[in-house]
Order: structure tokens, then sequence, then C-alpha cells
């Protein structure tokens, strides 16, 4: 990409964005919608290309009364690791040539020409981004936002999704790719579509600019879809790729062969479609408890926290949970949670809109990181000069808005998904 002669506009314009949207305040934003992305603690210090987390179990279980006996059944510890590197994930804020002359030769109007539509292409920028991270931080890498249901059809430019829940993972202008499998090796199918319209939670349509069967060829209803170029390389392996749904061979991930020991390098599973919210919480953390855990914290979407809550109304105490520091930065965000009274202590439970419905999950908030080259998230400072970088072919400039992230569960045995029915 070409960069330009700065002029006194592009200062004045990405000096703008900066104090608009500091870096502190950019943080925030990011994560303000999700407990667990601001909850968990952050590592600002990633810079060596690897992260090798070991995940160590057994150790010699040979206690007897006889030393020569415990001598003959000692055993040694066993180990597998996690080796981790950060993704990359960039939004770019734009910005019209001709609004950014309209400011550069307006004298001393030039700042005050620009607030608006700077604070409006920033706000716009961050808000992608803050769904692009929020989404991943609990998927499994693959990159699924939605499954087409049956009785769509393909032939017109309106599809109903699967799940209601999923609709916010379509905004307007949202580019698409689509695959057969929803899961990692398979192939998308020719073509790409983009976001025209988007249905309500009663009826969750997904509208794009041309006839599903002709954006791709050969789709048919049961496939996923996702944001374009992210299929099988999604911003983040989040939640569900380090604590998967597995009936005992969770396969290898990270490096790490994790039918080794299932439940200890990719946690516990427990079907509970008949027990309430609040009993799939106590019964998950007694199966924690049992096998050594300490249980603090619950996750679940919105929907499922609307009915957990007006069940237990005047029934469970509420309080504030703030977000970790991140790097040198103290923010101002904190999140409701729900105490509900679990076997080492109080579990806190929290909504998450990026939760999927129907599963809630109980763990150790301690075992979780996100870490970062640098800040979690930061404008890009190598625009040059003038902070905005020309746009070959076009006659607007750009700011870039960068995040190396990664996220971890040091401990996925720490953990259990309860899949529940949703009310």
């Amino acid at each position: 990409m070409a960069v330009g002669p700065a002029t006194y506009a592009d200062h004045i314009a990405g000096g703008l964005v900066r104090e608009l949207w500091p870096e502190a305040k950019l943080i925030e934003e990011i994560i303000n919608e999700d407990p667990i992305l601001g909850a968990a603690t952050k590592e600002t210090d990633w810079n060596d290309s690897k992260r090798h987390f070991p995940l160590g179990w057994g150790g010699s279980q040979a206690v007897t009364r006889n030393f020569a006996t415990t001598k003959r059944f000692k055993s040694r510890a066993k180990a597998q690791e996690f080796v981790v590197e950060t993704r990359e994930m960039f939004q770019a804020l734009s910005l019209e040539g001709k609004l950014l002359r309209s400011a550069q030769f307006g004298g001393r109007k030039a700042k005050a020409h620009l607030v608006e539509p700077v604070s409006r292409e920033a706000e716009r920028a961050i808000e992608a981004m803050r769904r692009r991270f929020c989404r991943s931080v609990h998927g499994n890498g693959v990159g699924v936002i939605g499954q087409i249901a049956v009785g769509s059809d393909l032939t017109t430019n309106t599809v109903l999704l699967t799940e209601p829940n999923d609709l916010k993972n379509f905004p307007i202008d949202t580019p698409l790719h689509a695959e057969s499998t929803g899961l990692t090796g398979g192939t998308i199918f020719d073509g790409e579509a983009v976001v025209t319209a988007q249905g309500t939670e009663d009826n969750p349509t997904v509208t794009i600019d041309q006839p599903w069967q002709d954006a791709f060829p050969g789709i048919a209803v049961g496939d996923h879809l996702y944001v374009a170029t992210t299929y099988d390389d999604d911003f983040l392996y989040g939640f569900d790729a380090f604590n998967p749904l597995h009936t005992g061979a969770p396969g290898s991930f990270l490096g790490a062969n994790r039918n080794l020991h299932p439940q200890w390098l990719a946690g516990y599973c427990l079907d509970a479609p008949n027990l309430t919210f609040y009993q799939a919480i106590k019964r998950g953390a007694r199966v924690l408890h049992d096998n050594g855990g300490k249980p603090d914290v619950a996750l679940m979407s919105t929907r499922m926290y609307e009915v957990f809550e007006f069940e237990n109304a005047g029934k469970l105490k509420t309080e504030k949970v703030p977000a970790a520091k991140v790097g040198s930065y103290e923010l101002g965000v904190s999140y409701d949670a729900i105490i509900v009274q679990g076997p080492r202590g109080p579990i806190k439970t929290m909504a998450s809109p990026w939760m999927p419905d129907g599963i809630i999950r109980v763990g150790q908030l301690s075992t979780i990181v996100i870490g970062s080259i640098g800040p979690l998230v930061h404008w890009d400072s190598g625009n040059g000069p003038g902070d905005l970088r020309t746009e070959d072919a076009t006659d607007n400039r750009e700011l870039r808005a960068v995040s190396d992230p990664a996220f971890v569960n040091k401990a996925p045995g720490r953990w259990i998904r309860i899949r529940t029915a949703m009310v």
C-alpha cells in the first residue's frame, strides 16, 4: 500500500482517533461485553514465537504400609503440553479523501469538522473487532458463525438459522463463506456473499446480495456459514477448542495427545437436559470438586441467564466481578454475577451474549490466560508521520487497529462443559 505525503488533516484525523479512543478505552470497549474476555488473566509480553504449557498428571500412587511394596509399585508422572502461538487480527478505519481535504482547507474549524465522522467510523471499526473477539473466544478455531436450518429455500436470498442466538453474528455487510461439515479439514464452497439484512430472534433469517444457490453452488440445508477467510483459521482457538464436546477421545490439539487422559487434557462433559440451570451448575461443581478442582465461575448465554435470574429471583445474591489488568491499564469494567454456593466456595455465574444457548461452562478462572504481543488491542504505530495511509486505487485514508492474541486454558481438566435444555 502506497504512503502519500502527510497533510494537516491527516495529522488531525489520526490524532483525533487516539484522542477519542485512547488505548485504554479501546481495550475497555473490546472486553466490556464478554466476562471471560475481561476477567481472564492478561499477559501482554508474548513476544516469543511459541509458548509451551505443560499438562502433567499422575505420579506415584504407591502408598502402602511397607516400604519395599511402595518401591515396587512406584510410578513416574506423565505429561503432554500445549504449544501456543499468537494469531493476528486487523481492523481498518477508512476516511474519505474529500472529507479530509474539506477539513484541511477549512481553517480553524478543521478539527471540529472531523470529530463526528472520525468518531463514527472509529466506533464502527471497534464494534466489528469486538464482535470477532467475543465470538471467537468461545469458539473452536474452525470459525462457524451459523448453520442453515431445514426448510430454508436456497433459491432465494434468505435462509433461516438453526439457532436464534447466532443471529448477532450476521451484521449487515458481513462477507460470508460456506462449508458443509462445520469441522476442521473441509473445503469451502466456491463463491462469496455479503449480508444485506437480518431477521429477528423469533424469525432468525439472514439475507444476502444474491440467491444462496447462486452464491455458493452446491450448498444445502444444514451447511455452515463463516466470516469470509476465517474457515479453519479463526482469530482464536477459544473455549470450545480447549474444552470440546467429547466421549473419551478428543484427539490431538496444539501438540498434545489428549486421548492419553481425556478428562484432564480436554475437560469433563456432562449431559444434563433434565436439570435446572441451578442444578446443572451445582452438579458440575461437584464433579470438578470430586476430581480435585476448585470451581469458582460459571458461564452461560444471556438468554439462559435471563431464565436463571427469573427462576432464582430473591434467592441468590449478586456481586460485581472486575476485569483483570491489561498490562499497566487498570480498566473500569466489571461484570454482574449471580452467586451459587459450590463445594469449595462461591461460584460467580456470569452471562455472555457470545456463549451458545444450551451450554453451561463451570470451572476455575485462574486457569484461563489471554496473551498478546503488547497491548491486547492498539492502534498501529507504523502508519507514517501523518498516521493515516493512502489507500491504493481509492481516494480514502486508513488507520489500522491491530491485535496479536492467544487464548489458553492451562488446565482443561479444571473445567466441565454441561449440555442443558434451553427453556
